[in-house]
C-alpha cells in the first residue's frame, strides 16, 4: 500500500538523476575523447611574480 507520501518531489529526483548522468557522461567522454580534456587547467600552483 505505497501511496507515495514519503517520496521526494519530482524536481529533486530529476536533479539527482541529472547529476549522476553528468558524472557518467564525463567518464564516457574521458574514455572516448582523452585529448578533449588534456587542455583543462588542473589547478597546479604557479609562482606569483611581483610587478
Amino acid at each position: 500500500m505505497a501511496t507515495g507520501k514519503n517520496s521526494p518531489p519530482k524536481g529533486v529526483v530529476i536533479l539527482f538523476i541529472l547529476i549522476i548522468l553528468m558524472v557518467v557522461m564525463y567518464f564516457v567522454f574521458q574514455a572516448v575523447f582523452p585529448d578533449l580534456f588534456e587542455g583543462l587547467n588542473t589547478g597546479e600552483a604557479q609562482p606569483v611574480t611581483p610587478e
